[in-house]
């Protein structure tokens, strides 16, 4: 397992207690620790730097840097179905065909 690379300058904090169901927790951002931070870190090929909200051993929330990469096999693997399963999928197409009625919007 690689080390954590925590976000610096960034911080998640559970709800208060009295918080409604909807709040799942706030950040807090420390603006020039984080831009120092953000100016070091490699955004990658599409300008981001995902995040991971995790909790610890301890049972406190963490904001870590996610850095899963996709194998180039992973990245161009399509999933293959069998001839069964293909006909199966032509064959729910086929039978349930989406009607104006159906859409909720």
């Amino acid at each position: 397992m690689d080390d954590i690379k925590f976000a610096d300058g960034i911080y998640f904090k559970e709800p208060h207690q009295n918080a409604p169901d909807f709040v799942k927790g706030k950040l807090s951002i420390q603006k020039q620790k984080l831009m120092a931070w953000l100016e070091g870190m490699d955004a990658g090929e599409e300008g981001y730097i995902n995040l991971d909200i995790k909790v610890a051993k301890s049972g406190k929330c963490y904001i870590a840097v996610d850095t899963w990469k996709p194998s180039n096999q992973q990245q161009h693997q399509k999933p293959q179905l069998t001839p069964q399963q293909q006909e199966q999928m032509d064959t729910r197409i086929d039978q349930d065909p989406i009607i104006d009625d159906d859409v909720p919007f």
